[in-house]
């Protein structure tokens, strides 16, 4: 009896040994072949898309489920297309590793977008937060609407509607929408400035321009907020805004590998961080290599063919991340700006 017991549980520990590792091969991705009666390494590709629900291609066929899905695939490269009615599609080749998970992250854009004005009180003279987050804009002929508004940017605000807030309203002596304004370097407060023409005191044709200079925090909830004049402060708030622009972006420059901050001080313009400060923007003035392994990709990082060698002229992403630089393919004069997601320009 005691032998036969001890005979089970032999079975039985040898049972889970065989079962712990057949599930630890599948979760990294090994799936049975049953022609070659063995267990052969595959990668795993895990299609997302915003929104979801879409349809995934693989080499051109339909995958059964739709996003948020995900499919083994054995090692090999991949034309991956992502399609939703009413979307324009997301199309890609991917490189599937084994035992690597690579991920589409595929924002689908609407085909025929539904083109209704954020804002319906007008909105004139619109100024974009240094973080690209928010517009501040002038509203006027709309009575007690007339003044100073903020409405924000990013892509989770937009999908929800969210209304403009007003932070400032105008008055008889002060009309907002003959102001200039600009965002502090913290995107939180706005500096308005009026510029008025008076005849000078000597009685003469000669025309005195008088300034006058108001700081508005952009969370403020009286409209009728009794204005400071800081004009005599202006010059020394302005030096300030552009020491902490000098102090953000070297802290930016400092997260960057020694050798690649080089290269970007003698052969690169126009450098712009994303929203997420995990990838920056430049325009190559001069051919330059970036080399190798500046930094330790991570497992699963982008399959996607990179361009190490920058040429004079043409625009180029690295990624901070996954050490990867790569080329884009666009005209000399195109303007680029980020996407809020970080994931896509426009």
């Amino acid at each position: 009896m005691i032998k036969k017991r001890i005979f089970i549980f032999l079975i039985v520990i040898v049972g889970i040994a065989i079962g712990a590792f057949y599930l630890s091969k599948f979760a990294s991705g090994y799936r049975p072949d049953f022609s070659t009666k063995s267990l052969q390494p595959t990668g795993l590709l895990v299609a997302t898309s915003f929104p979801n629900q879409a349809t995934v291609f693989v080499n051109g066929k339909a995958i059964k489920n739709k996003t948020t899905t995900t499919i083994s695939l054995a090692p090999d490269e991949y034309q991956v297309e992502i399609k939703k009615d009413g979307f324009t599609s997301w199309q890609k080749k991917l490189t599937i590793e084994k035992e690597l998970v690579v991920k589409t992250d595929a924002y689908l854009f609407p085909t025929y977008p539904d083109l209704k004005a954020l804002t319906f009180t007008g909105a004139a003279s619109p100024v974009i937060s240094p973080n690209g987050k928010k517009v501040v804009y002038s509203v006027s002929k709309q009575d007690d609407k007339n003044g100073l508004w903020v409405l924000g940017l990013n892509e989770r605000q937009l999908l929800n509607n969210q209304e403009a807030q007003q932070i400032i309203q105008s008055t008889a002596k002060y009309d907002f929408s003959q102001s200039t304004y600009q965002w502090s370097t913290d995107s939180k407060q706005i500096l308005i400035t009026f510029i008025k023409v008076n005849p000078s005191a000597s009685g003469t044709k000669k025309i005195k321009a008088v300034e006058e200079n108001f700081l508005i925090n952009i969370n403020n909830n009286d409209l009728n907020l009794a204005l400071t004049d800081i004009t005599n402060q202006k010059e020394t708030l302005l030096a300030d805004w552009k020491k902490e622009e000098e102090i953000i972006a070297q802290a930016q420059i400092s997260r960057l590998p020694e050798e690649l901050t080089i290269i970007l001080d003698k052969a690169v313009k126009d450098i712009v961080f994303s929203p997420d400060e995990t990838k920056i923007m430049y325009i190559a003035t001069a051919s330059a290599s970036i080399p190798k392994d500046l930094i330790t990709q991570m497992p699963g990082a982008s399959t996607q063919k990179e361009s190490r060698e920058i040429e004079n002229g043409k625009t180029y992403i690295y990624d901070l991340k996954e050490d990867r630089n790569f080329a884009l393919d666009l005209p000399t004069d195109a303007k680029i700006s980020w996407f809020p997601n970080s994931r896509y320009i426009f």
